[in-house]
Order: C-alpha cells, then structure tokens, then sequence
C-alpha cells in the first residue's frame, strides 16, 4: 500500500509538473481564445523559448550535480534558475510583443511573468511550491471557462500539492504559499 502511494504521488507530481501542466494549458487556452495561426505561434514560442531552454538547463546542471533534481528543489540551488527563468519569459515577452500578438496574450504573460518573479523574491526566504503555484493559477483561469472544469482542475491542484508534499518536496507551508501565489496571480490574470 506504501509502495502505490509513493509510485500515485510520483506521478501525480510528473502530470502536474509546471513544464507539462503549464504548457498543456497555455496550448489548451491559445486553441480555445486565438485563431488558429496565432494559437500554433503562441504554443510554439513558449514551449522552444521557456520550455524546452529549462529542460535543457535542469537536465544539464543535474547530471553535472549543481542541481540535486530535476525540479530544483534545494531553495539555494533554486538561487540559480529563478534568474534563467525570468529572463527567459523577458525574452517571450517581447517576442510577444515585436510579433504584435494580441494586448490579453501580453498582458496574461506579464502577469505570469510577475508571479515567477514573485516566487523568486520570496525564495529568498522559503521555497514555495512551484507546482502548487502553477497549478492553482491554472485552476483559476480554468473556473473562468466553467464550474465543472474548475472543479475537475481543482482535483488536480490539490493532488498535485498533495503529491508535492507525500514526495517529502515541500513543507506544508511551502506548498500554501505556492498556492496563495497562485491563486492571486490566477485571480489577477482571470481579470484580464
């Protein structure tokens, strides 16, 4: 029984990885809100200017060993990635922006944007949960399309932060403030 719980929470944790999570609901969401030209461009600039440069970096730095995991779960190590990080979404932002995408495209990636620098600032303190946070402004914006979606997304959140904590990631602090953050952001973004 141990084993299927520690094997559900790994995977649960890998499903609700911000790197899938996150960009299967920035396809989602481009498909269902943009034409189909601009839905494709979206997807595709952030999967190969944010996504793929961070799996490239954490999978470099944790076969060299400056990185304990994937995930970056040691805060100091987290000290390193949050500056690739954010100038990784600098440079989609003004992608975005040189391409002349729509004003909500900008606007909902500056907002994302300010929740990572957010996350990096508070880093400096605590580690919060960036699958918490990703998950929950995920959660958000999805109850904006629907009551059952949000519900069914929620589920997920919540796994996610429950898998988060069974896998000994995070503290239950660390996993609420990712949460919070998420959720204001999440707010914000939906305002938009």
């Amino acid at each position: 029984m141990i084993l299927n719980k520690e094997k559900t929470a790994k995977t649960v944790s890998v499903l609700g990885h911000p790197l899938l999570f996150g960009n299967a609901y920035v396809v989602f969401m481009s498909f269902k809100n943009l034409e189909s030209k601009t839905a494709t461009l979206v997807s595709l600039l952030v999967i190969f200017l944010v996504a793929v440069p961070i799996i490239w970096n954490n999978w470099r730095k944790m076969k060299s060993g400056e990185y304990s995991n994937f995930d970056v779960s040691d805060r100091k190590q987290r000290m390193g990635f949050y500056p690739f990080a954010i100038s990784l979404f600098v440079v989609l932002l003004l992608a975005f922006w040189v391409l002349k995408f729509p004003e909500a495209v900008i606007l909902q990636t500056l907002v994302f944007f300010m929740m990572v620098l957010t996350m990096a600032l508070v880093n400096v303190r605590i580690k919060a949960s960036m699958h918490a946070a990703i998950a929950f402004y995920i959660v958000v914006n999805i109850f904006g399309i629907g009551i059952f979606p949000g519900i069914i997304s929620l589920v997920f959140a919540l796994a996610v932060s429950w898998s988060r904590w069974e896998t000994k990631r995070h503290y239950l602090i660390e996993i609420v403030i990712g949460s919070l953050l998420g959720i204001i952001f999440g707010g914000v973004g939906l305002m938009i």
